[in-house]
């Protein structure tokens, strides 16, 4: 039996740990209207998610990016998979559940 393409999922290109540094440090990810994403350069991170900003700490270990948000856990961050989907979009992943999908954009010069 063959599967319409239309059903096929698309397909997702895995990030390394190298390509996530460069491709988030210094950039914004957002939905364009729930959440967004700010990656400093020193690891600082700035959320907005659902009309709340918060502060955390991002880094990259093991091909994941790992956030360390204090409103989860002080000393463990949470860990995801990246990787971009046809279209551009970037995924992070969790135990193959979409968490997080969104455009990465340049972050205004401050």
């Amino acid at each position: 039996m063959l599967v319409p393409l239309a059903c096929a999922a698309p397909p997702e290109t895995k990030l390394t740990t190298a390509q996530i540094r460069a491709m988030l440090g210094g950039h914004h990810v957002t939905d364009g209207r729930h959440w967004g994403h700010e990656y400093r350069l020193d690891g600082r991170m700035e959320r907005s998610e659902n009309g709340r900003t918060r502060s955390g700490r991002w880094s990259v270990q093991n091909n994941k990016l790992c956030l360390l948000l204090p409103e989860v856990g002080k000393v463990s961050p949470v860990c995801f998979d990246v990787g971009r989907v046809e279209g551009g979009e970037l995924q992070y992943r969790d135990a193959g559940s979409v968490v997080y999908e969104g455009t990465v954009i340049k972050s205004p010069s401050r």
